[in-house]
């Protein structure tokens, strides 16, 4: 009888628990089984979206390819690249598409468009290899609409990484579209000699003759400089003795 009232007893407090807690403990447990199943459910709505952006992404490279031949298929892939930014915009894959259509407009001849695309493209803050290639074009981009300290400015600090001689090389190209051309050949060969450093990299002919013409003129120019100096000083020996006679005379 003494368990059988003790097992009353346990049946009665475990009543009084459920009456206090029962409710409390079925909604706990209906948002944890909702919180995993929600879970669960978000992964799999994000993983679709990343195997969709795949496959457009895929498309897009395809239509690519054949643009250079095909003007219907440069429509479509302009097309594919405007779905892409627009769709996955929180995904590389929407950057992809930003840096594409810039290559489209730039090729159209259409530089404040290309300009606006890759703005963009900076400001969804992507890695750092996409990053230093959007910032490329964006110089290559202000450089051609004669904005040089514009294009300077997006070149500007930050680490530049395998994208050193690039960058060195374009930062060359605008000294030089300013009449700068000491800064210009500094530039080119900072380029060279970041070059040299990459061992997949080949020799940059382009590269090569910049800095050749360069140095061709700066060397010219040094001549040119020594010639009128030399004169100068020929003159001035020469003007010593008449300006002597004629004090004399006087």
């Amino acid at each position: 009888m003494e368990a059988y009232r003790t097992e009353e007893e346990q049946l009665e407090v475990l009543k009084k628990w459920w009456r206090d807690n029962g409710q409390a403990t079925v909604i706990g447990i209906a948002l944890a089984l909702a919180l995993v199943f929600g879970w669960q459910a978000w992964g799999r709505h994000q993983q679709q979206r990343l195997e969709d952006a795949s496959m457009l992404y895929q498309s897009l490279l395809e239509a690519d390819r054949a643009s250079a031949a095909d003007e219907a298929q440069l429509a479509t892939a302009r097309h594919l690249a405007e779905q892409l930014k627009n769709d996955y915009s929180g995904l590389t894959y929407g950057v992809f598409g930003g840096l594409y259509k810039a290559k489209y407009d730039v090729n159209g001849g259409d530089l404040a468009s290309a300009e606006a695309e890759l703005r963009w493209v900076l400001q969804q803050d992507p890695e750092a290899q996409l990053k230093l290639q959007a910032q490329v074009r964006l110089a290559h981009v202000l450089l051609a609409q004669k904005r040089y300290e514009d294009a300077q400015q997006v070149l500007a600090g930050g680490e530049m990484g395998e994208y050193a001689a690039l960058i060195a090389e374009l930062r060359g190209d605008i000294h030089l579209a300013k009449g700068e051309k000491t800064e210009a050949l500094s530039a080119y060969q900072q380029a060279r000699a970041a070059l040299a450093q990459l061992e997949s990299a080949g020799r940059n002919a382009l590269l090569d003759m910049k800095i050749r013409d360069l140095e061709g003129a700066t060397a010219t120019a040094d001549k040119a400089g020594d010639s009128a100096a030399a004169t100068e000083s020929s003159a001035a020996e020469s003007a010593q003795p008449a300006a002597a006679a004629e004090a004399s005379a006087e």
